[in-house]
């Protein structure tokens, strides 16, 4: 069977529920690199089709999904519809940027003379396309958050969370997917590289609805600050989202967001709810906020 089929039957398959399991990617501290020793790897599919196959799927669907949006997009290759796609704000530099590592995935995949391999755990994506060398050397979790950052991408537009938050979590993606890439060139050569604002924990949350509020005033600035037990300081081990009504507006705010507890009321708008009325989350919340009354110096069962 070619790798064609293989990626044709996985894509008509779909994917399975995703568990929320351990992440493992390289980190490099130092320049020398320890010699590890690893077993003789068992006979198998030398290429991980799964996730050569998730990163087509979401190639396909971004695609389609922004072709609705844009008309500009109509234009005869994925290359004009890449630089035709809109670039006003950072949300929308960071996914024209997903579309164009994806395409180069797509591209060779499904492209007659493309070569695909995997070797020394770096999967090589490399073909000439017409007139053009295009290439995408990355490891096997680089392309499993490609597809994940679609897949967010999208979620987050029936989501309450409001566009700061949705472009932290982006560039914290875009950000991890750079650093699994190994190689990359296409029509433009490089990948670009975007500022990041701040650290943001993307592999899980906590929700907060109660916390604790003051305002107070530090030369010119009002500030309002969340009252946070110690704890609970560390944003690496507890990546908080505060949900704090404030006048007749929610707000969800990033503990990432916080210099020292504090955010200037300047900055209060950028994290106001997506919501008709500024103020309702969606029923599907519901459950994430259930709590039931203890009943005091009663047992528990």
């Amino acid at each position: 069977m070619t790798l064609l089929e293989d990626l044709a039957i996985d894509l008509a398959a779909g994917v399975a529920n995703r568990l929320s399991l351990p992440e493992y990617r390289q980190i490099e501290l130092y320049s020398h690199r320890k010699a590890l020793k690893f077993a003789e790897a068992d006979a198998g599919p030398p290429i991980p089709v799964p996730a050569i196959a998730g990163a087509c799927r979401a190639f396909l669907i971004l695609d389609a999904v922004l072709a609705a949006h844009h008309a500009a997009m109509e234009g005869e290759t994925s290359w004009q519809r890449y630089r035709a796609l809109p670039r006003t704000t950072m949300n929308e530099k960071l996914v024209a940027e997903l579309y164009r590592i994806l395409r180069v995935a797509r591209l060779v995949a499904f492209h007659p003379k493309g070569h695909v391999e995997c070797r020394n755990g770096i999967v090589k994506i490399n073909a000439t396309v017409g007139k053009d060398a295009v290439s995408l050397e990355i490891t096997e979790a680089g392309l499993v958050l490609l597809e994940s950052a679609v897949v967010y991408s999208l979620e987050s537009r029936r989501q309450p969370y409001p566009d700061a938050y949705v472009e932290a979590v982006l560039t914290q993606y875009y950000c991890d997917i750079v650093a699994e890439v190994r190689r990359f060139f296409d029509e433009d050569r490089v990948l670009y590289q975007f500022r990041q604002k701040y650290v943001f924990n993307r592999h899980f949350r906590f929700d907060c609805d109660n916390p604790r509020l003051r305002s107070e005033t530090r030369g010119d600035d009002d500030l309002i600050e969340i009252e946070i037990a110690a704890p609970y300081r560390d944003p690496a081990r507890y990546p908080i989202d505060f949900f704090v009504m404030i006048g007749s507006e929610l707000h969800i705010i990033p503990v990432e967001a916080l210099a020292d507890g504090t955010l200037s009321r300047a900055a209060l708008e950028r994290w106001r709810i997506r919501s008709p009325d500024g103020q309702t989350l969606p029923a599907a919340f519901r459950s994430r906020f259930g709590r039931e009354a203890v009943a005091v110096n009663q047992p528990m069962s």
